[in-house]
């Protein structure tokens, strides 16, 4: 009978910061948790269609239609 075969994971990778450990515990200490939480808050709203990630509104007028281009294909067998 043969053994099964132990998957193992690979590693994860080392977590790097690139500022100093004292710079990272002063930040650290004077993070507001109230702030921290509004952030996290923030982040988890839905936000509205047409927006891009950085803010910008997507141009409407410059974006073509797929479901146009299903539906002709569809019906007029293209």
């Amino acid at each position: 009978m043969k053994k099964p075969k132990i998957r193992s994971q690979p590693p994860e990778p080392p977590f790097g910061l690139d500022m100093p450990f004292d710079e990272a515990l002063k930040r650290f200490i004077g993070t507001d948790p109230k702030e921290v939480q509004a952030n996290i808050d923030k982040s988890k709203k839905k936000k509205p269609p047409g927006t891009r990630p950085g803010g910008k509104k997507v141009d409407q007028e410059n974006v073509v239609s797929l479901r146009g281009r299903r539906m002709r294909k569809r019906n007029d067998g293209r």
